[in-house]
């Protein structure tokens, strides 16, 4: 089967599963000439690789890009297009692709409160235009199903697999930083930080050497920094950190935490998964379906510091528990959660989208004969 993927910012997602479906198909995967060029190293031989220019999103000039990568498509003639990752102006142009099967991974069924980068037009035709869509979870599907009128059979359920690709920057040098607490990714308002921060006094008042990491990025920074009691008890990097730095965080950290008070689901847990770190995360969106209670992690109610924190310290206090949390996530990793297993399923995405497909055309064929 030959197999076209689309991606523009999700790098190590598409990476991971390009490789792992070119064990069983021939792929191409197009990506953005912007991106580092340690992801296009990382790909297996096998794959083949196509770029396309891409100015600022609010260019129109991006309908250029858009055009190439519909004639390039056209050139390969694959037999499943495959988008991975949203962006506008390449949604406006999905009704123009319905001459192949067109699967499309949907992320998030609704956009993040607090992200001002997602366009609500563009995001429903993502799965309005899809032959078949793909998600994370059983909470998103549902979602799509009672929200966005979205047909169940059209919708298959594919977890997020593992982030090993950061495993590469691992360092056996490193080890996990006593009572460190990570909180890491994009900081919008639904990732419920503030939680974390008023959980910090009834962290330190039973652990009282115990630091918490903040590392990513968004939302104007000060109002976190006013609602800190104990600055000297945070370790800010309020900024995008680079792909070399992500492993020695997520290794130097005994917990991993996601006070979340709305989500999807979450690329932050699939990277505790690849470093087998314990993780404390609410229960909202999917996130219980990525994490198992007392077994990968602890799950708490969302906008709870008091509940947030006695997990924490749960967790801090019982290395036993941490270490067979690790044993738990690491075997996760390297069964249904590996690469492998998430393009053996894909795969089969792609014959429903094929059968689909070729219905559609049968029925249409009478339907233009009759004129």
């Amino acid at each position: 089967m030959q197999v076209v993927l689309i991606d523009f910012h999700l790098y190590a997602y598409s990476v991971a599963l390009a490789n792992a479906l070119s064990e069983q198909c021939e792929v191409t995967l197009m990506l953005p000439d912007k991106v580092p060029a340690h992801y296009l190293q990382a790909l297996r031989p096998q794959v083949k690789q196509w770029q396309f220019h891409l100015w600022r999103q609010r260019y129109p000039l991006n309908v250029v890009a858009m055009a190439s990568i519909l004639r390039k498509i056209k050139t390969i003639n694959p037999q499943v297009v495959h988008l991975l990752s949203g962006f506008f102006w390449m949604d406006l142009m999905l009704p123009f692709m319905r001459q192949h099967p067109l699967v499309n991974t949907i992320h998030d069924a609704h956009i993040h409160p607090g992200d001002k980068e997602s366009s609500s037009l563009g995001h429903s035709l993502g799965w309005k235009c899809a032959t078949q869509v793909s998600v994370h979870a059983e909470a998103i599907k549902r979602q799509l199903i009672e929200d966005c009128d979205v047909a169940a059979d059209k919708i298959h359920v594919v977890p997020h697999g593992t982030y090993d690709f950061y495993l590469r920057w691992a360092n056996e040098q490193i080890a996990e930083q006593e009572n460190t607490i990570l909180f890491f990714g994009r900081i919008w308002d639904y990732k419920g930080l503030q939680y974390l921060i008023e959980a910090e006094p009834l962290i330190t008042a039973r652990v009282p050497n115990a630091r918490i990491v903040i590392a990513g990025r968004g939302d104007d920074f000060g109002k976190y920094e006013r609602m800190m009691i104990n600055r000297d008890r945070f370790v800010v990097l309020n900024e995008r950190i680079p792909d070399e730095d992500v492993a020695r965080l997520f290794q130097e950290a005994s917990v991993v935490v996601c006070p979340y008070i709305e989500a999807s689901q979450s690329g932050v847990l699939a990277l505790a998964n690849a470093f087998g770190k314990p993780v404390v995360a609410t229960t909202v969106g999917g996130i219980p379906e990525m994490i198992e209670h007392g077994k990968t992690g602890l799950l708490v109610p969302p906008r709870d510091a008091q509940g947030l924190a006695d997990a924490i310290v749960t967790l801090l206090q019982d290395r036993a528990l941490r270490h067979e949390m690790r044993r738990h996530a690491l075997e996760q990793a390297q069964a249904e959660l590996s690469w492998q297993s998430i393009a053996r399923r894909t795969i089969t995405i792609y014959h429903h989208a094929q059968a689909v497909h070729a219905a559609r055309y049968q029925a249409a064929v009478p339907a233009r004969e009759t004129h």
